[in-house]
């Protein structure tokens, strides 16, 4: 794995530097992993990714280099159960075939749920329309869940929370709630929907949008949480949404908590 890893240094996101084989078959690839023990989805060397997995179980099937594109790159320890992907093959190859030959091969923590033949122009980030992230928070720990939701410690306002996460939806600046990555530029980010949801163990934020920035829905949720317990007010929170500033400093949720659940194309 090792091996493989220092291949990729130096190798930019959507492996730009590496030009898309001449294209026989392409499939576009749903999955899920639990992001616990990896360090992000994107191929970095000398740590355990996603990316690095997929490749990885690639090479063993076609005992070639296949490059897997991502719909986005999710943070270290970050979920997703509705990761998009697709990759080009070098030969024709049957897609049921391929598909159980990838989930015999990963590790238990990452899955391939399906796979559909796409058109040589599909491209799994270009290509999205939008992507769909859940941020689980409970109100007391639960064993069973720790490695998917976060537990403050201290309760919240859901009905005050609830009231901010309606400012959401439209066209905003997220410099606030985001972090600087290079690469990321404008900070402008369409929420199509947004959302806040309770049961009796703790609350769900979802939310949908055209694009992310780093670390965006944890910083979001940092800010709502802290708003529902009282740190900030809705006019706080109003004003770190319309008056953006690169020096704010609200507090970034755990990466546990957060699942990437879905991303949708036009086609669909």
């Amino acid at each position: 794995m090792t091996a493989l890893r220092n291949r990729n240094v130096g190798r930019s996101y959507r492996g730009e530097g590496l030009p898309e084989p001449p294209c026989t078959e392409r499939f576009k690839l749903t999955i899920e992993y639990d992001g616990t023990d990896f360090y992000g989805w994107q191929s970095q060397p000398d740590v355990r990714t996603v990316q690095d997995e997929l490749e990885a179980a690639l090479r063993t099937i076609f005992q070639d280099r296949v490059v897997v594109y991502g719909a986005g790159r999710t943070d270290a320890g970050v979920h997703a159960s509705g990761q998009v992907a697709h990759i080009t093959l070098p030969r024709a190859f049957s897609l049921p075939r391929l598909v159980r030959g990838l989930n015999s091969i990963l590790p238990r923590d990452v899955k391939i749920l399906n796979g559909v033949a796409v058109p040589p122009t599909f491209h799994a980030r270009f290509s999205a329309r939008s992507r769909t992230y859940v941020y689980r928070v409970l109100r007391c720990e639960r064993p069973l869940l720790t490695r998917f939701a976060w537990c403050p410690g201290f309760d919240w306002d859901d009905a005050v929370i609830a009231r901010a996460v309606e400012m959401l939806r439209g066209r905003h600046s997220f410099i606030s709630f985001s972090r600087t990555r290079p690469g990321e530029e404008g900070y402008i980010c369409d929420i199509f929907d947004a959302s806040w949801e309770t049961d009796p163990e703790g609350s769900w934020f979802r939310i949908t949008a055209d694009r992310f920035m780093h670390r965006m829905v944890r910083g979001l949720m940092g800010a709502l949480i802290d708003l529902g317990r009282g740190y900030y007010t809705p006019d706080d929170f109003h004003r770190l949404l319309e008056h953006p500033s690169r020096v704010s400093a609200v507090r970034v949720a755990p990466a546990r908590g957060l699942v990437l659940v879905g991303v949708s194309y036009s086609a669909e």
